[in-house]
């Protein structure tokens, strides 16, 4: 009888051990993941590096562990290596909205505007990640792009969304500050228009 009773235990802890490693990833998965919420360093990739190479994971936790490394990267300025983890992760999981947040914000660092907003709309369009941010992100790579009307209607849509955003209300004060002021410029006869 107390074989039995040993086997349950035993069964049941595998069992167990092998369920929350299938649902939470590994350890170094969610070291990774965490370390990419704050990645003032490079100390995380560690963490990431060992998880996409030694853990095993699922598909789709590895393509977030590999977007998570990405993150670490971009923050750290390695932007090539953050770029090759974000087409990683979306070549895995290419339904994973967080990826393509990610992957946009690289292209928007190195002044690929239009590439990011592609990047930002087809987050938009799997809807699986919060969207306020999405439409924020958006909204920065329009004015970067000088497309103001765009970039306000962003905003407000970021706004809709989670009217308590602070950062979404500052820069929507800014931007129609800084519209107000462009209306009320008047335009001497021999000024020269950027076209």
């Amino acid at each position: 009888m107390r074989w039995i009773i040993y086997l349950i235990i035993i069964s049941g802890t595998q069992l167990a051990h092998a369920t929350s490693k299938t649902t939470f990833g590994s350890d170094n998965a969610t070291r990774c993941y965490q370390e990419s919420n704050t990645p003032f360093s490079t100390h995380g990739l560690m963490y990431c590096s060992d998880a996409i190479s030694k853990d095993g994971l699922l598909l789709r936790d590895l393509a977030a562990t590999h977007t998570n490394r990405g993150i670490i990267y971009a923050a750290n300025g390695q932007l090539d290596r953050a770029m090759k983890d974000h087409n990683k992760a979306a070549s895995l999981a290419p339904e994973m909205g967080k990826i393509y947040i990610n992957r946009g914000n690289v292209y928007h660092q190195t002044k690929n505007y239009v590439t990011a907003l592609a990047d930002y709309d087809k987050a938009l369009e799997l809807a699986n990640v919060p969207l306020d941010i999405v439409h924020y992100n958006r909204s920065l790579a329009l004015i970067r792009l000088k497309r103001w009307d765009d970039a306000l209607d962003a905003l407000q849509a970021a706004l809709a969304i989670n009217p308590e955003s602070g950062r979404v209300k500052r820069k929507l004060d800014q931007l129609n500050a800084q519209k107000e002021k462009l209306s009320t410029t008047a335009v001497k006869p021999g000024d020269n228009l950027n076209q």
